[in-house]
């Protein structure tokens, strides 16, 4: 492999690094290709095309290191697909055997210390059909990535095939350097001043949407996911389009106002946070890169009596421009920055999700094989609802995916078709028009509710200062070296055994780095929710204690 060069990891990469150490086998964070090849395949090309782009592209071969936040670009790395052959079996035994390849291939842990986190696989049904499985690690990639990905796969594939060496585009930089300005850039003053922002603009806002769910929601969430759809027909899509550029938004705007309309009514609240997702790639050098750039940024919709949709609209577009203009700010700071009330059982600032996929489309055509994309595969959902806006040429799609470990598919079919409806109105509804004529029928929800009602987003604490801790020593060596973990992540020397985490700055991301710490300090790695149950360093040191049932650690 050659030699390494080392990164700092980007505020995003940072994020899934400390949730990989708490979780290692949570595929959550694998993203899957899916392409069917029918024609004559040759294995070495698709190899040798493989390589060429792991050779462009440092983020691909590039593993990280388990106790710091570094990234280790490998000199050289090689790709090695592999070949399931199951043109042997008869068609049903294929299709099943078919389906536990893929799974496997999806949900099979990634070491991320080791290697970088790639997995190629293709499987042969027959001589001259095969599935080719791609899975990648989100630390290395993003879906903007996956594009570009397939389009100089399919070019180098396509110059191999043809004898010639694959030209693929320069690239002025790579994801390291990125890295590196990305810290450079949002540090001081800049990132206070971004920071301050987000906090004028969520305080007040509801600490979480309430809809009722068909079940208890579970203490840690299992994203299990699964997906419906709705189309809506040109005419709809036109009429949307008509009714947002009149009031200078755009399609997706006017599909926010609508969805914050149908989960305000649901809720029987006055505000939603929708988080939508940025794809980072702000400086044109990015665009052809490879690489975890894609973040999420929060936008708040209040939803007043008495507005036209003229008058939401106008609140929607204001509140998208000012989020796009302030979209740097990695989420997780922001996290750090507001310490919501802290609940592992649900996402923080927001639940629910609203995208519109305009990722630059590529027309895969390999030499002697046609190329068909599948569906990607369904089971994850990492919030409660993300909702999907494709407009094609016969309208638009909604796509949307729900957690399964609180609503029921009828529950998430209906809430989408009262989304379709409250679009089908404003298609033909004049500026002007109530937005409360749209709401016919619309009633909040029964079911599960849980303590969250009527919490709102508090502007940051004010850091603690020294003295302001409770003082109280530690009684023996466990509680001694917990406490030195609690006091190094938080940088409060003053602090003592019955102080809350979170009370003094901590936050999602920090807990994760106090547990890592205290298993370096202690031997004993902290589930999840032990970071939550009790965040004291005393707390804790009894959670150490009871895992290794011995004193050893204090001397005893």
């Amino acid at each position: 492999m050659g030699e390494e060069f080392l990164f700092p990891l980007s505020f995003q990469q940072a994020r899934l690094w400390f949730l990989h150490q708490l979780d290692p086998g949570n595929a959550a964070y694998h993203m899957p290709v899916t392409l069917r090849l029918d024609g004559e395949l040759s294995m070495e090309t698709l190899r040798a095309a493989f390589q060429h782009v792991v050779d462009q592209h440092e983020a691909l071969r590039t593993r990280f290191e388990p106790d710091t936040q570094v990234q280790a670009v490998l000199e050289s790395w090689a790709v090695t697909p592999e070949l399931v052959d199951l043109s042997g079996l008869d068609p049903e035994a294929r299709r099943r055997e078919l389906d536990r390849v893929r799974l496997g291939v999806l949900r099979e842990p990634f070491d991320l210390w080791s290697a970088p986190p790639l997995r190629v696989v293709v499987v042969r049904l027959e001589p001259r059909v095969h599935v080719l499985l791609i899975v990648i690690h989100h630390i290395v990639c993003d879906g903007w990535s996956l594009g570009v990905l397939a389009a100089e796969l399919s070019a180098a594939y396509t110059a191999l095939r043809g004898g010639r060496a694959p030209e693929l585009p320069d690239l002025p930089v790579q994801y390291g350097d990125f890295a590196l300005w990305q810290r450079e850039r949002l540090s001081g003053e800049a990132l206070r001043e971004e920071l301050d922002h987000w906090s004028r603009v969520l305080t007040g806002a509801p600490a979480a949407l309430e809809l009722a769910t068909d079940r208890p929601r579970p203490d840690v969430p299992t994203f299990d996911g699964a997906r419906v759809v709705r189309a809506l027909p040109e005419p709809v899509a036109l009429g949307l389009e008509r009714l947002a550029h009149g009031c200078g938004a755009s399609l997706f705007m006017a599909v926010l106002a609508a969805y914050a309309v149908v989960l305000c009514r649901l809720s029987g609240q006055d505000a939603v946070i929708v988080g939508t997702v940025t794809a980072g790639r702000s400086r044109p050098e990015l665009e052809g890169l490879v690489g975890c750039f894609i973040d999420v940024v929060p936008l708040r919709v209040d939803v007043p009596a008495g507005l036209s949709w003229a008058g939401l609209l106008s609140r929607v577009r204001t509140v998208c421009l000012e989020a796009y203009a302030h979209q740097e700010v990695p989420f997780e700071r922001l996290v750090e920055h507001l310490q919501p009330v802290r609940d592992l059982s649900r996402t923080p600032i927001f639940q629910v999700m609203l995208n519109g996929q305009d990722t630059p489309r590529q027309d895969l055509s390999w030499p002697g094989v046609e190329v068909t994309g599948e569906p990607p595969e369904p089971g994850v959902s990492k919030y409660d609802l993300t909702l999907d806006l494709h407009r094609n040429t016969s309208g638009m799609l909604l796509d949307l995916e729900y957690n399964r470990d609180v609503f029921e598919p009828a529950t998430a079919s209906g809430l989408l078709g009262q989304v379709a409806a409250v679009l089908d109105l404003m298609a033909a509804a004049a500026p002007d028009t109530p937005v409360e004529a749209a709401l016919t029928g619309l009633r909040p929800a029964t079911g599960h509710r849980d303590g969250f009602s009527g919490r709102r987003i508090e502007p940051p604490a004010p850091g603690s200062r020294p003295g302001e801790g409770s003082r109280v020593p530690p009684d023996d060596a466990v509680e001694a070296r917990v406490l030195r973990c609690v006091r190094d992540v938080l940088g409060k020397e003053w602090l003592g055994v019955t102080d809350d985490f979170f009370d003094h700055g901590g936050s999602s991301m920090l807990a994760m780095k106090l547990a890592l710490d205290i298993e370096q300090a202690t031997g004993y790695r902290l589930v999840l929710r032990d970071l939550f149950d009790d965040t004291t360093a005393r707390g804790l040191a009894v959670k150490v204690r009871a895992a290794t049932a011995t004193y050893e650690l204090g001397g005893h």
